[in-house]
C-alpha cells in the first residue's frame, strides 16, 4: 500500500514539473528563434561557418569605398580606409567563443551578442592627428577605432584640446572699415575665425566658406579675402594662389586686395611654412573688420613694402551732343591714374634681412570723358564768317558711321580744343627725369594680355 503511495506521489510531482517544464521550453524555443547576434554592426542570425565571414567582408568593402572624415577645431582632415585593416577572422572567433554551447549545457536559453570587429590602425593615422597640434590624440584615436570597429558613420569628431595655448603672439594685423555694400560680412567671419592654419597644410578661402557662400555678396566675399591675404603677407606664408581686384578697392592699398569667384574657379589659397600651428581670429568692432593671425611663438619680424613702378595718365575723351547748350559742357566721368604696382616681403630672422617679390599687379586707368555742345553758333546769312571748315549743311559731313550718336566729322574749333586740352596735360615722359629717380614713370598707355605695356599718345 505504502509503494502505491510512494508511486502516486512520484507521478504528481513528475506531472507538475512538465506542466511547468514544456510551455517554458516553448518559450524559450521561440526567443531563440528571434536572437540575432551582430558582428560589427551585421547581423548574422541563422549564418554559419564561410557564410558569415562572407557577409562581414562584403559590408567591409562598401565601408571602404568612402575615406574617414575628422573634424574639430575647424579643421578636417581625411583618411584613407586602407590604414584601417579589419581583422575578421579573430572577430568571428570571438563571436563563437560568447554564442556557443557545451552539449550539457542544452537547456541553456541562447543569449544575442553584439561584439565589434577587430581593427588595426596603422601608425600613419597618429602622426596625422599629432599634426593638428590641437587635438587629443588618444582620445581621438580611441574615438575613431569605436565608431569603425561597428562600420558606422565615416564623419568624426575629434577630441580638441585647450587652443588657447597657441594664442601668446600675434603675427598679422589687418583692420578696414567695412564697405557699404558689402552684405554678409558677418556669415564670413562666424565661418573663418577660430580657423586653425596647420603647417604645410594648404589653406583654401573658398573651401573653408563654402557653406556661407551663397548667403554673402562678391563686395563682402572680396573684401574679406583681401583682409585675410593681407595678414598672410605679414607671415612668412607660401601664397599659393590669388588674383588681383583690378580696380582700385576703397579699402587697403593697391596691390593688397583679392578676388574670389567660385563660377570662374578663382580662389584664395596659402601654405602655413612654418613648424608651429597658428589661429585665425576675425571679429567686428563698430564698423571695422579686424583680422589676426596667432601663434606660440612669433620668431620672426616679417614687414610688407609696396610700390608703384609705373603710373598710367587716364586719357580725356570728348563726346558731343545736341542736348547742351551751345558752347556748355559737362563731365560724365571723373578721370583717375592707373597703377603698376609691386609688394615686397621682408622677412627678419637672427639679424638677416631678406626681401622677396611676392606680386605685380595693373590697375588700367579710368579715363575722364566730357561731352560737350555740337550746337552751333547762329551766323547772319550776309556774314562772310566760316564757323569751321565743315558745311553743316553737307549730309554727307553729318554722317554717324561709328554709331555713337554724334557726327564723325569734327570743327576746325573742336579740332582746336582737343588739342588744347592735350597741350595742357603733361604727355611728356621726359619730364620725368627731372625728379627723383626712385619716383614712379608717369607715362599713357596699357598693358596687353602678355603682360606687355603698350605706350600710346594722351
Amino acid at each position: 500500500m505504502k509503494l502505491y503511495l510512494k508511486l502516486g506521489a512520484m507521478v504528481a510531482v513528475l506531472i507538475i514539473l512538465l506542466t511547468v517544464w514544456v510551455p517554458n521550453m516553448i518559450v524559450d524555443s521561440a526567443l531563440a528563434k528571434g536572437v540575432e547576434s551582430t558582428i560589427g554592426g551585421i547581423s548574422v542570425k541563422d549564418l554559419e561557418g564561410g557564410d558569415i565571414e562572407n557577409a562581414l567582408q562584403e559590408a567591409i568593402n562598401i565601408w571602404r569605398d568612402a575615406p574617414v572624415s575628422v573634424e574639430g577645431a575647424n579643421i578636417t582632415i581625411s583618411l584613407d580606409p586602407k590604414l584601417f585593416v579589419f581583422d575578421v577572422d579573430s572577430s568571428i572567433a570571438e563571436y563563437h567563443s560568447l554564442t556557443d554551447k557545451s552539449w550539457f549545457a542544452f537547456w541553456k536559453q541562447e543569449q544575442a551578442v553584439h561584439i565589434p570587429l577587430h581593427v588595426e590602425v596603422d601608425d600613419q593615422v597618429k602622426k596625422q592627428l599629432e599634426s593638428t597640434g590641437v587635438w587629443e590624440v588618444d582620445a581621438t584615436l580611441n574615438a575613431i577605432i569605436t565608431q569603425i570597429s561597428y562600420l558606422k558613420s565615416h564623419k568624426i569628431n575629434a577630441t580638441v584640446s585647450d587652443t588657447q595655448l597657441i594664442e601668446a603672439d600675434r603675427l598679422a594685423l589687418s583692420i578696414e572699415k567695412i564697405p557699404a555694400n558689402a552684405i554678409g560680412v558677418d556669415k564670413l567671419t562666424n565661418m573663418l575665425n577660430d580657423s586653425i592654419i596647420l603647417p604645410e597644410v594648404p589653406f583654401s578661402y573658398l573651401t573653408t566658406i563654402e557653406e556661407k557662400y551663397d548667403e554673402a555678396n562678391s563686395e563682402a566675399i572680396n573684401f574679406v579675402a583681401s583682409m585675410l591675404y593681407h595678414a598672410a603677407l605679414q607671415t612668412e606664408y607660401e601664397i599659393s594662389e590669388r588674383h588681383s581686384q583690378e580696380e582700385r578697392p576703397n579699402y587697403l592699398q593697391q596691390g593688397l586686395d583679392a578676388r574670389v569667384n567660385r563660377a570662374l574657379d578663382k580662389d584664395l589659397q596659402f601654405v602655413n611654412r612654418s613648424d608651429q600651428s597658428n589661429k585665425l581670429k576675425l571679429t567686428v568692432e563698430g564698423d571695422s573688420l579686424k583680422v589676426e593671425l596667432l601663434a606660440q611663438k612669433k620668431e620672426k619680424e616679417i614687414t610688407v613694402r609696396v610700390s608703384k613702378d609705373k603710373i598710367i595718365q587716364p586719357r580725356v575723351i570728348i563726346r558731343y551732343s545736341k542736348d547742351l547748350p551751345v558752347g556748355s559742357e559737362k563731365v560724365i566721368q571723373k578721370g583717375q591714374e592707373g597703377v603698376r604696382v609691386e609688394v615686397y616681403r621682408s622677412i627678419l630672422e637672427n639679424g638677416n634681412s631678406t626681401e622677396e617679390l611676392v606680386s605685380r599687379d595693373y590697375y588700367p586707368p579710368v579715363n575722364k570723358i566730357i561731352v560737350k555742345s555740337s550746337r552751333q553758333p547762329a551766323v547772319p546769312e550776309n556774314s562772310s564768317e566760316k564757323v569751321g571748315t565743315s558745311d553743316s549743311s553737307d549730309p554727307d559731313l553729318n554722317m554717324d558711321l561709328d554709331g555713337d550718336g554724334l557726327p564723325d566729322i569734327q570743327s576746325e574749333n573742336e579740332t582746336s580744343s582737343n588739342k588744347a586740352v592735350k597741350t595742357n596735360k603733361d604727355t611728356s615722359t621726359d619730364t620725368n627725369t627731372s625728379k627723383n629717380p626712385n619716383d614712379p614713370e608717369i607715362v599713357y598707355g596699357y598693358y596687353d594680355k602678355g603682360g606687355n605695356f603698350v605706350q600710346t599718345s594722351p
